[in-house]
């Protein structure tokens, strides 16, 4: 019989392993689905692991049939841009709110804080209204202008907290009497020093504009700029609607960037996130 210690810590993994379980399923389905011929995706009968019925079928299809290297490229070309223009600005912004006193530093600071919590569906008309006065609406500049801007109020509040806590204002000084300038201790020593939360910082951006549908559905209506994310939306509303594993197979090459560009950057994220520099 299990003493108490034992049978509290049988208890915790049991629960643990059901969790897992019970958040795997759903992409095991998904992986599943993509990798089966139509009639067993639909099929009651197919089983579990049905080795018998897998094909990459699905992955040609939605590669040869709808566009789809067209629009994942147009989704690589938005999540990167959108997420070195905001780091261009967001991290001078960020260090500048950390480091720096002047006038309207803290009101400033909130309204960008702010922003983050505003609902994005609220905006849709005004902005809709500017970009098209700009003439940025149907075009990829414009979408990554407009991912870029929503951006870049998650990036400053992130970075802005990391040049704070995780950097001590005594290393600027130790630069400063070595002979640096400020802008020279910002950019040969402050930088490198922040490179997990700006890796972090990244990451997040990647995964906002990677995923964004609703700025990306709003300012475009032409097909040759849409991503794969609103691209998805319109496979839905075709015939391949009854073709599951077509559109699971889709689902699954949205999903595998975001999944590898985190696996690239995790190392930074946990030092990030946690307010200290890399070593």
């Amino acid at each position: 019989m299990l003493n108490p210690t034992k049978r509290d810590k049988t208890l915790l993994y049991a629960g643990i392993i059901a969790f897992a379980l019970f958040a795997v399923v759903p992409y095991y389905w998904i992986l599943r689905t993509s990798i089966l011929t139509n009639f067993a995706a639909i099929s009651p009968d197919t089983g579990f692991f049905p080795l018998g019925e897998l094909t990459l079928d699905p992955y040609s299809a939605v590669w040869a049939d709808f566009a789809f290297p067209l629009y994942f490229r147009n989704s690589i070309i938005v999540a990167f841009g959108a997420t070195i223009i905001s780091l261009f600005f967001a991290i001078p912004g960020a260090y500048a709110f950390a480091r720096l006193d002047f006038p309207g530093r803290q009101a400033l600071f909130y309204t960008a804080v702010f922003t983050i919590m505003f609902p994005w569906i609220v905006l849709t008309i005004p902005v809709y209204e500017v970009f098209y006065f700009l003439n940025l609406v149907n075009t990829l500049p414009g979408i990554v202008v407009a991912l870029s801007i929503f951006v870049l109020p998650q990036n400053i509040w992130l970075l802005q907290g990391f040049f704070r806590q995780g950097i001590p204002e005594n290393i600027e000084e130790a630069a400063l009497i070595d002979g640096h300038n400020e802008l020279t201790a910002f950019m040969r020593i402050v930088l490198p020093l922040s490179a997990p939360a700006i890796g972090a910082a990244a990451l997040f951006a990647f995964l906002t504009a990677w995923n964004n549908f609703l700025w990306v559905f709003v300012l475009t209506s032409d097909e040759s700029v849409r991503t794969a994310t609103v691209a998805i939306h319109y496979i839905l509303g075709s015939d391949v609607l009854r073709e599951w594993n077509t559109l699971m197979a889709s689902v699954v090459l949205l999903v595998a960037p975001p999944v590898i560009f985190y696996g690239l950057s995790r190392r930074y994220l946990g030092e990030g996130l946690g307010g200290s520099p890399g070593g």
